[in-house]
């Protein structure tokens, strides 16, 4: 399906461009001439507001996990459009973008992601050689087998796009847009759900290992296990049509596409397991980490207001 949009969408891309180069050397009939307002809805810089509704989702690259539905998603940030030609013109600016996606993780007798959290509820890292009185014997302890989690991210993202554009008809332009995004990562969190939990409690010499009713945890911070570099490169893809309000306002609409290149979490998680040994003869652990390859993806409803 993505494909097919990807296609059509470059298909439109290239009608648009031949159609307003055409356009833009030929005065069709019954087209309105020039004017002071059309003029400044064509000037050289143009500023504007934006705000993005934006459904996305994860896509993940392993087989011990799978994307588990959407995430409503958000955004706002100004524009700055530079205009190149009479049909090409260049939009960046400045951003943020609430987003995030759910992924679910395979559970059998050969497969199961734990994670453990402390008394104050923060991840424990699971580093090899760890006593396991540091570990899920600490008191105060809980040991998760995970079952899913919905990603909540915090990008400013900086886009840096290319907009072909026809004519002005009526007050109306169509336009096609394709370029890349950078996103910097400013914050990282999820939401658990758990298939079991088992909480260490008693004393250092006499542990006792409890069973848990709450089997969901809200407002994780995982900062820590995202990628090492909190950059982002993506793509959009998308059209769009603006309308000239009066003078030079005009009211902008457009959908796109949106992916990303670059994996949102550390490749080997440092706290999420998916087996782990016990020797006996140090009481220590040794793991078996969580592979992480999770891409970003997003339908992006804008909706802009430039002056």
């Amino acid at each position: 399906m993505k494909k097919i949009l990807l296609t059509i969408t470059i298909g439109v891309i290239f009608r648009l461009a031949v159609n307003a180069q055409v356009t833009s050397t030929l005065q069709p009939a019954g087209a309105v001439p020039s004017t002071p307002a059309q003029d400044n809805f064509d000037r050289k810089n143009r500023f504007g507001l934006k705000v993005t509704p934006q459904p996305c989702w994860l896509k993940s690259g392993n087989k011990g996990s799978t994307g588990d539905g959407a995430y409503f998603g958000f955004g706002f940030g100004l524009v700055w459009e530079i205009k190149l030609s009479n049909i090409i013109h260049f939009a960046t600016g400045i951003g943020g973008d609430l987003e995030g996606g759910k992924i679910s993780y395979r559970n059998d007798s050969t497969f199961q992601v734990e994670a453990v959290v402390n008394n104050e509820d923060e991840l424990v890292e699971a580093k090899n050689g760890i006593q396991r009185s540091d570990y899920d014997k600490s008191i105060g302890s809980t040991s998760y087998i995970l079952k899913g989690r919905t990603y909540k991210t915090t990008f400013v993202t900086i886009p840096l796009l290319l907009k072909m554009m026809t004519n002005e008809y009526n007050g109306m332009k169509y336009f096609a847009l394709f370029g890349g995004e950078l996103g910097i990562r400013a914050g990282a969190k999820v939401k658990d759900s758990y298939y079991s939990g088992q909480k260490a409690t008693g004393t250092p010499g006499a542990v006792v290992f409890t069973p848990v009713t709450e089997l969901e945890k809200t407002n994780v911070l995982v900062s820590k296990d995202a990628s090492l570099v909190p950059l982002r490169l993506g793509m959009n893809l998308g059209l769009g049509t603006e309308y000239r309000i009066a003078g030079n306002t005009s009211l902008v609409f457009s959908v796109s596409y949106f992916q990303s290149f670059t994996n949102l979490m550390r490749k080997e998680s440092e706290y999420l397991t998916k087996s782990k040994t016990l020797d006996p003869s140090n009481d220590t652990y040794k793991f078996s980490a969580l592979s992480q390859s999770y891409l970003a993806r997003a339908v992006r409803i804008n909706v802009a207001i430039m002056f």
